[in-house]
């Protein structure tokens, strides 16, 4: 199966080794103990590689639509990923921005509830060039109310990313939190965002909804990762819909789906939405 075509739109970049990070296609840098089990993949230091463009996984969709917002988007890219981890679609898009002439500033905002994987956002920008001290990258958690919040504590960081603010009343141990709704996250943009990532485990549904009306005015495209039960993801999906969003990709949890590049498996379910008013 042929690539998505809005890979055209950006070139290889060849990087040179350090034992420790895998490459991406455009040259991101990412360090192997963020994943246990990554380091069998790092090369040996001092070596140049030109990866090829990413496997046909379910990342391949988030690729999809992280690419195609900086192919549209001009003068300030202005993209926020809720849920962070270690921030990689942010990077990834601030790299194929700087394939474009036709941006020239950026507005990067990141917002991630586990001690460890922030610090890992910000060794993740450092590493790949990006000053935090130029971006919002906030230590907290989505949801529809601002405030205190208990999180739980992760006791594998390099393994467990599925760490949620529904699952610290069960948890063993749990630390504090601030919490973070929409509009404080889009207040801190000077415009629309060119592209809105969403991996918040179940928050999403509680988040979103409330703010849909700020999100059609403030938000060109939209990636929500889904959990929890297939019913809530398709009304996710109607949300957005009713909203007059244009749906681009939309797959269910839990299953492998035909897709115009192969089959593709999703663990969680998947939706990208565009806004046409701000296109």
């Amino acid at each position: 199966m042929a690539d998505h075509p809005v890979f055209e739109n950006f070139s290889k970049i060849s990087s040179e080794t350090t034992g420790f990070h895998v490459f991406d296609f455009l040259g991101g840098a990412t360090r192997v103990a963020y994943k246990r089990g990554w380091a069998r993949h790092a090369t040996a230091a001092n070596k140049t590689v030109t990866p090829n463009l990413p496997q046909k996984n379910e990342h391949y969709l988030d690729w999809i639509a992280v690419l195609s917002a900086v192919s549209k988007a001009k003068g300030t890219f202005r993209m926020a990923e809720l849920g962070a981890g270690w921030a990689p679609w942010l990077v990834r898009g601030t790299l194929a921005a700087r394939q474009k002439t036709d941006i020239t500033a950026l507005e990067l905002l990141a917002v991630e509830a586990d001690p460890t994987h922030y610090d890992w956002t910000l060794e993740h920008f450092n590493d790949n060039g990006l000053d935090v001290n130029q971006h919002h990258l906030l230590f907290g958690a989505v949801t529809d109310k601002s405030g205190m919040l208990s999180f739980p504590v992760i006791a594998e960081p390099d393994v467990d990313y599925g760490a949620s603010l529904k699952s610290a009343a069960t948890s063993g141990q749990t630390i504090d939190i601030r919490g973070y709704t929409i509009a404080e996250v889009l207040s801190h943009f000077s415009g629309p965002l060119d592209f809105l990532h969403v991996d918040i485990q179940g928050a999403e549904y509680d988040a979103l909804p409330p703010a849909m009306t700020l999100l059609s005015q403030s938000v060109r495209s939209i990636m929500v990762g889904t959990h929890n039960k297939d019913d809530l993801h398709d009304a996710m999906a109607e949300l957005f819909r009713d909203n007059g969003w244009e749906e681009r990709i939309n797959l269910g949890r839990n299953r492998t789906s035909a897709t115009p590049w192969g089959e593709i498996e999703t663990n969680d379910g998947f939706l990208w939405f565009e806004n046409a008013r701000l296109l």
